[in-house]
């Protein structure tokens, strides 16, 4: 009679599976990490998008207002720039003219131009009547108008630089298009800046 052997010892040992769990969970923490900086760049990139409809937004605003243009440099200076609410605030209290409503003057629309800009960088929603409701996006949004090149004779035309500043989540370089928003948010390497120039 043939002996029967030791047979071959089938399935997983504990350790292999514990092994196995340790090599998922790893995975997983990677996979977690990938997803956070995803969301984050997700929101830089928001944020950027917004900035560039705000000055584009101001921008068209000084193109269809050319005769009072330099106004709009004079209401958002870089070294106090539009964002804080305060001009919205004017303009949803009465002191300002509200130019959707009235007739203006090319002064008076250069005026509440800058104060609605104010309200959107502020966060305010679209409508007047919002009040102090804050429905943006950005953080802490400035809004400036400068003149980067005066006009030379022959020419009459000026170069406006509109900017928007906002604060970063991460530390990068800092922008050197712009100083608007500068000295706001802590460090310069957070300070966010996208600048478009017009000539007018």
């Amino acid at each position: 009679m043939a002996r029967i052997g030791k047979t071959a010892q089938s399935g997983f040992t504990l350790i292999e599976i514990l092994v196995a769990l340790t090599l998922i969970a790893v995975g997983l923490l990677g996979l977690a990490q990938l997803i956070v900086k995803g969301q984050r760049a997700s929101f830089e990139a928001y944020q950027r998008q917004q900035a560039i409809a705000l000055a584009n937004d101001m921008l068209e605003k000084i193109k269809a207002n050319r005769a009072r243009a330099a106004d709009y440099a004079l209401a958002a200076p870089v070294i106090t720039p539009l964002g804080e609410g305060v001009r919205f605030a004017d303009l949803t209290g009465g002191s300002i003219t509200n130019c959707a409503t009235a007739n203006c003057t090319a002064d008076l629309l250069a005026t509440y131009d800058a104060a609605y800009w104010d309200g959107l960088l502020f966060g305010t929603t679209e409508t007047l009547n919002a009040g102090a409701n804050q429905a943006g996006g950005m953080i802490n949004a400035r809004g400036c108008v400068e003149i980067v090149v005066a006009a030379v004779a022959p020419s009459t035309l000026n170069t406006y630089r509109v900017s928007v500043a906002w604060q970063g989540n991460s530390e990068t370089v800092a922008p050197a298009t712009s100083a608007c928003g500068n000295g706001l948010y802590g460090t310069e390497t957070r300070r966010r800046v996208v600048s478009l120039d017009v000539r007018v």
